[in-house]
């Protein structure tokens, strides 16, 4: 499996987070403790540009949906944007596409807030 990078690309309320590779039981740890950092930092609304990321396991799913939650009681929340079709199934599958915004661009999660 593809490794993952993790990149922010806008600082601030929201953040920009820019996803490239695979979120699996191995690399989800490293996409929780990114997320923790930057809520750390102030920010409680996220955007998730999703647009190169090829896979995500349950456990990639069980890290967003902490962390929704958590946003959630805060006021804040996680919004997800260019998701591939193998990505998008899969959340379809968990039923995590019910709990969370998905938009087809970051201009456009972006705007949402």
């Amino acid at each position: 499996m593809d490794k993952l990078t993790i990149s922010q690309t806008k600082v601030g309320n929201p953040a920009v987070l820019k996803l490239t590779g695979e979120i699996d039981a191995k690399t989800a740890p490293d996409l929780k403790l990114q997320m923790e950092l930057i809520i750390g930092n102030g920010s409680t609304n996220i955007v998730l540009d999703m647009a190169n990321l090829s896979y995500i396991s349950s456990a990639g799913i069980g890290v967003l949906n902490a962390t929704l939650k958590f946003l959630k009681e805060k006021s804040g929340e996680i919004v997800l944007s260019g998701l591939s079709k193998e990505v998008k199934d899969t959340m379809d599958l968990m039923y995590f596409t019910k709990k969370i915004k998905i938009f087809p661009t970051v201009e456009a999660a972006l705007s949402s807030f």
